[in-house]
Parts: C-alpha cells; sequence; structure tokens
C-alpha cells in the first residue's frame, strides 16, 4: 500500500499539447490555460479533482490569441471522447466564450470559473458554477466537486458474479478504513508482523476483535497456531512502518520500538491504539482466513490523528 502521484500523460490536437493528470478512464475536466501558469491554488484544486476520480486534461490555449484560441478550442472539444467540465479563470473566459456560444451543452457538461466574472459570459443553458479566486479552501473544493457531481455525474460501475475481480475489488476500496499491523510471536518466540487493514470490531461483550488473512500469506500458519495476537492502530506518523511491515521480509522488526504485556505478543510503542487478545476462533472464509480474538488488554491515544487507506492509497484525517 503505497501513495503515488496522479498518473501524467497527454494528446496532440492540431499541434496542441494537452497534458493529463489522473485516470483516462475519468470524467474530463478541461482547465483551460498553460499549466506553467497554474497558481499554488490552482495545483490545489488539480489534486483535488485527480483525488476525486476526474481526469484533469491543461489546455495551453493563448487567450490572447483571441479567434485563434477558440478555433483550438472547439477543435480540442470535438476530439475528446466526452462531453468535459469547463474550468478557466475570470481572464480566460473572454477567449473561452465564443467556443462554448457555438458548441453549448452538446460538446461542454458544464463551466466552472474562477474569479469575477459578468454572468452573462456563457450560454445561459450551460450550468456555471463561479469560484472565488482564492484561497483555495476545503470549502471551495467541497463547492466544486459537488457541482461537478450534479451536472457531470460520474457513471457508476457494475460488478457482477464471475466478472472481473478487480471490479470488486475497487467496489471494496471504496470503503475508508485505518491501517493496522497485526503481531505474534511463533513457536521460537520470534516476532511475526504484517499489515494489515481488514481490521474490525466483533462485539463488546464478550469483547471480540477481528483480522482477516490472506491464505496465501507466508505468515498464515505461525498466526494460526498461536494463543494470542496484537492489532496495533497505526497513526499518520507510523506510515513508514506500515510500509516496512507490507513487505516480504524476515526483517520487519529492525529499528521497530516495541514492548510486550502479559502474552508476549510484541506491541508497536506509541500505536494509536494496541489490542492484545486471545485466539477465540479461526474461521475459513474463501481465500481468507478469519481470525477473532477476545480482548485481554488495550491502550490508545486519542490525541493522535489515525492513517487511513482509501481507494488504494494512504489518506490522512486531521482532527488532532
Amino acid at each position: 500500500m503505497t501513495e503515488s502521484p496522479p498518473r501524467i500523460g497527454g494528446m496532440d490536437v492540431q499541434g496542441q499539447n494537452v497534458q493529463g493528470l489522473g485516470d483516462p478512464e475519468d470524467p474530463i475536466v478541461l482547465l483551460i490555460g498553460p499549466p506553467e501558469r497554474l497558481s499554488a491554488d490552482g495545483r490545489r484544486w488539480v489534486r483535488a479533482l485527480v483525488e476525486a476520480g476526474r481526469h484533469v486534461l491543461l489546455a495551453p490555449l493563448d487567450e490572447a490569441d483571441g479567434e485563434g484560441a477558440a478555433v483550438a478550442l472547439r477543435a480540442l472539444l470535438t476530439e475528446l471522447s466526452s462531453r468535459p467540465a469547463v474550468l478557466c479563470s475570470a481572464q480566460t473566459l473572454a477567449a473561452v466564450h465564443p467556443a462554448l456560444v457555438v458548441t453549448g451543452p452538446a460538446l461542454v457538461s458544464c463551466l466552472i470559473v474562477v474569479g469575477a466574472a459578468p454572468d452573462a459570459a456563457t450560454p445561459a443553458d450551460l450550468p456555471r458554477l463561479d469560484l472565488e479566486a482564492e484561497p483555495a479552501t476545503e470549502a471551495t473544493e467541497a463547492a466544486l466537486l459537488g457541482f461537478l457531481e450534479r451536472h457531470a455525474p460520474r457513471q457508476a460501475l457494475h460488478y457482477q458474479a464471475g466478472s472481473d475481480a478487480r471490479t470488486l475489488r475497487d467496489a471494496l476500496g471504496c470503503f475508508a478504513t485505518g491501517v493496522t499491523v497485526v503481531t505474534t510471536l511463533d513457536e521460537q518466540g520470534q516476532p511475526v508482523g504484517l499489515t494489515a487493514n481488514s481490521f474490525s470490531s466483533v462485539s463488546l461483550d464478550p469483547p471480540l476483535i477481528l483480522f482477516c488473512l490472506a491464505r496465501s500469506s507466508s505468515n498464515l500458519e505461525r498466526f494460526r497456531r498461536a494463543e494470542h495476537f496484537a492489532i496495533n492502530v497505526l497513526h499518520i506518523g507510523q506510515q513508514p512502518m506500515s510500509g516496512v511491515f507490507a513487505r516480504s521480509s524476515t526483517e520487519r522488526f529492525d529499528g521497530v520500538a516495541w514492548e510486550s504485556w502479559d502474552t508476549g505478543a510484541p506491541i508497536l510503542s506509541g500505536s494509536l491504539a494496541s489490542f492484545e487478545c486471545a485466539t477465540h476462533q479461526v474461521v475459513e472464509a474463501g481465500d481468507h482466513l478469519v481470525f477473532i480474538g477476545r480482548v485481554t488488554r488495550a491502550r490508545f491515544e486519542p490525541r493522535r490523528d489515525p492513517l487511513l487507506y482509501f481507494r488504494g492509497r494512504y489518506r490522512r484525517l486531521h482532527f488532532a
């Protein structure tokens, strides 16, 4: 589980080098203007769009070119495979407007304008959102993404039994989870640990929690034979530790501070929360085994921010 930057691609349309960020299969947001002119706020909006599942195309149109810019934009719109949302500044709207008058909703789904611009500067039948020029905030990001969901909605993907397993995995990835490191001792008393996000509470009376482990895991038999294990919930400062325990290596505990409580199962020092458990039940479930543990001891530090995992990437939630 590693965090990666947006995918960067490109396309050429009548001599224009149009740079793309994100997945080309996602709905398009066409950002007007040379990429080198993007402000810090503009880059933040681009990042927010890509993370929300939008394919951002950076169209380097020169508003000073007048009619030439409008012709180039019309050519670009006709080349795209779907109707994009167009995002431009108030300064570039004058160059964008002639193309929108000609194409209208036939080739464009909606328009977002950053900065103050005349209300009459766009076709009346084209949905439009006006955003303040700066600064970019969570509120403006929410307004932008909400507007796109209303006027340029994503098409839902469907999974049916027997179809591509990747589609099902992507659907399951829409459930945000925490990140944990599950630990135990093997029969020689050596520490064993691995990263897992398949963790959940089960019951308060009795106190039960669970995690799932793939049958293909090299540590499966060590956990199956163990009478105790521990689950350590990670905070944002422990993201590197998550990567260490996700790799196939026998040196996972090198340089890692840990302690033991009553059972000897490794407790990672400084975790957001740690649960020491007695193995209560092991349930076979498809290509995984479900390990249910009875909590015997727990420790937590509520003032730290959790490390999250969503749609195949690490996420961070700041509230402390």
